[in-house]
């Protein structure tokens, strides 16, 4: 899968490879000039730096800081393990800095301050730089891709697939994806998906509903987004003339207020798993599915079939491998994933909150450390189902249920004077 790279992501990757020939210019640096203070006698320091003779222990202090300082502007952002801890780092390079400047003024030694200055500057750089122009984010390791037979399906040939966008919402691009900007924003689109098919048709999620703003006010307040209500699933069947008897019901990947929140104009079957249904009796951060699904009939199924693309288990909906549901239980304790193959043998993965948008299957970025923690229920196992993702991404059309990106090729649901049937 390939994610043709905006301009803002293009500049942001030549600044991130002029702040890494930084980072490394500085790390050298302040590591080889500690190790050199601690390696060297004390009689011997004290010819290089006087002031060591007064200050003996601020000397041997000073010197770890270095190297420490060193260590930390380069390590955590190689290896992307906490690599915040760059930011960290650099920022105290540039207190101690400064520190030696304000030491060596007190002793009238203004012209041993220059080295302390630049060396501050470029800290300052790199703390600014790794903070808010070009993270560096915490990537999974790589992930192999599957190199095995694609799992049987026989589509029927009318089979036919449609998107029903039905608004967005915004938030903080810090927020939306590991390593985004702080005052960058990401618009999250809210679609529902048509599966047309003989034997009945479904809804993957619903969008927003026609009183989508009463139940974002029904969210606690940290949750409630600026948003934009387009045209509901509903009125988008409406404005093509469907023949709504066609419809068996809507498939969730999961029960969150944006999935459900147009099943308030959908009088059909709501369609989860029994996970799913013990995670709605438990939540209570997200009141919406009880609201809006009052008056359906939950209709529960189970996975009653073997492994599929490397998840553990599957449910064929139709028989026929066209929609294939596999448990990806990380999100929230019922997520799933919604495979389907369309008679043209091209593939979708339907993956829910697995990961919010595409930038996690192309550049293996999770969702940020704290919305890991506030929205997901396993973080574990989302990183597990996200490599399962990734591994398939070039075989596969990943569709996360709020980029819009991800929904490229799939038509919309033409308006007609005719009916819409199977």
């Amino acid at each position: 899968m390939t994610i043709t790279p905006t301009t803002t992501q293009r500049i942001r990757r030549r600044l991130s490879t002029v702040l890494w020939v930084l980072q490394w210019a500085l790390g050298v640096s302040l590591v080889a000039a500690g190790v050199t203070k601690l390696a060297l006698p004390f009689a011997d320091a004290v010819q290089m730096f006087p002031w060591a003779t007064d200050v003996p222990t601020l000397f041997t202090v000073t010197s770890v800081l270095d190297v420490l300082g060193g260590i930390g502007v380069i390590v955590p952002a190689l290896t992307r393990i906490f690599p915040w801890l760059t930011v960290v780092a650099a920022g105290g390079v540039v207190l101690l800095m400064l520190s030696a400047v304000a030491f060596y003024l007190t002793r009238d030694e203004a012209s041993e301050i220059a080295p302390n200055v630049v060396l501050a500057l470029i800290a300052a750089v790199i703390a600014v730089g790794r903070a808010r122009l070009a993270p560096i984010t915490a990537q999974l390791a790589e992930v192999p891709l599957f190199d095995g037979d694609l799992p049987p399906a026989s589509p029927p040939a009318t089979m036919a697939l449609f998107q029903l966008p039905t608004g967005t919402y915004s938030t903080r691009s810090a927020f939306a994806v590991s390593g985004g900007a702080i005052n960058g924003h990401r618009e999250f689109a809210s679609t529902a998906v048509l599966v047309r098919h003989p034997k009945g048709d479904l809804l993957i999620d619903a969008g927003f509903g026609a009183n989508a703003s009463e139940h974002i006010r029904l969210l606690p307040s940290f949750r409630r987004a600026p948003h934009t209500v387009t045209m509901t699933a509903s009125d988008q069947l409406d404005a093509a003339n469907y023949d709504r008897s066609q419809l068996l019901g809507v498939l969730l990947t999961h029960s969150h207020w944006d999935h459900v929140s147009g099943l308030d104009s959908l009088e059909v079957p709501v369609l989860m798993t029994a996970d799913e249904s013990a995670y709605v009796a438990q939540s209570k951060g997200d009141p919406v599915f009880a609201e809006v699904a009052k008056h359906h009939a939950i209709r529960e199924y189970r996975f009653d079939g073997g492994g599929y693309l490397g998840f553990e288990a599957s449910h064929d909906f139709y028989g026929d491998g066209s929609v294939v549901v596999v448990p990806a239980s990380g999100h929230t304790t019922g997520s799933v994933i919604v495979f389907v193959t369309l008679p043209s043998a091209q593939r979708f993965a339907f993956i829910g909150d697995l990961t919010w948008q595409l930038d996690g299957v192309a550049e293996r970025r999770e969702k940020p450390l704290l919305m890991r923690m506030l929205a997901d229920s396993n973080a574990r196992r989302v990183r597990d189902d996200l490599r399962r993702v990734i591994a398939i991404a070039d075989r596969v059309q990943v569709v996360p249920a709020h980029d819009e990106r991800g929904y490229s090729g799939v038509p919309l649901l033409p308006t007609s004077a005719a009916k819409v049937s199977a």
